[in-house]
């Protein structure tokens, strides 16, 4: 029990909202904790769901998205060790704006969002992380939206191949982003990334590997996503 804790403890630690917690309030504040272990794909909240806890990620990665009225998803982040969602919710006790799914298999804890707004209000530090953390979020979905709306479908898939290239290994700790999911994230259909994709690899931008994309031309590229 003990070890659990300090486990608890040290990991909060790390966690850039409670950078500004002492020791004890964050022994208090891993006490009051819940320990939950999700596999790849596991559904965690859907969209509409009343809030009743924030989740912070110990381990996996995250899927945030949202489906149209037609059934299309659009990816609005991955997140991954060290961050929380659910927070919107939690703050103005309204249902979820986006559902959360496991992108890969991992480990969250879990506060009740009576815990959390209590921790805002005692600890201005905390509030203060918090409202940065929105400012940053909002930045990222302000971008998401002009890209949608001004940048084409290769541009976009462009980019995406970009950051994805650039991403250190993590072994278990990521996945290969299949057409469907690629599409989703940049806001389109499967086929149309098969087809975009395909025009890469004439021109000699990537190439499929053992159904992985190489990156064989990063600068040109790096074109296509600035077009």
């Amino acid at each position: 029990m003990a070890h659990d804790l300090a486990r608890r403890v040290s990991f909060l630690r790390g966690v850039s909202l409670f950078a500004t917690l002492s020791d004890e309030a964050l022994t208090r504040l891993a006490r009051e904790m819940t320990e939950r272990t999700v596999s790849r794909d596991e559904q965690i909240v859907m969209e509409g769901e009343p809030a009743d806890a924030v989740y912070f990620i110990v381990a996996g990665q995250m899927r945030v998205y949202q489906l149209s009225p037609e059934g299309r998803e659009q990816v609005l982040t991955h997140l991954g060790p060290g961050e929380a969602f659910h927070l919107v919710a939690a703050l103005d006790g309204g249902p979820h704006p986006a559902s959360t799914s496991a992108w890969t298999a991992g480990t969250l804890y879990a506060l009740s969002r009576e815990r959390f707004l209590a921790l805002l209000q005692q600890e201005s530090g905390v509030a203060m992380a918090l409202l940065r953390r929105f400012a940053a979020r909002l930045r990222r979905l302000t971008t998401l939206a002009a890209e949608l709306g001004v940048r084409t479908v290769r541009a976009r898939l462009a980019k995406l191949l970009l950051q994805q290239a650039r991403q250190p290994a993590q072994i278990g700790a990521t996945r290969r982003l299949t057409h469907e999911e690629m599409a989703a994230q940049i806001g389109t259909v499967r086929e149309v990334v098969g087809r975009t994709l395909r025009t890469f690899e004439d021109e000699g931008l990537v190439r499929t590997e053992r159904h992985h994309i190489v990156v064989l031309d990063p600068a040109a590229l790096e074109k296509v996503a600035q077009g």
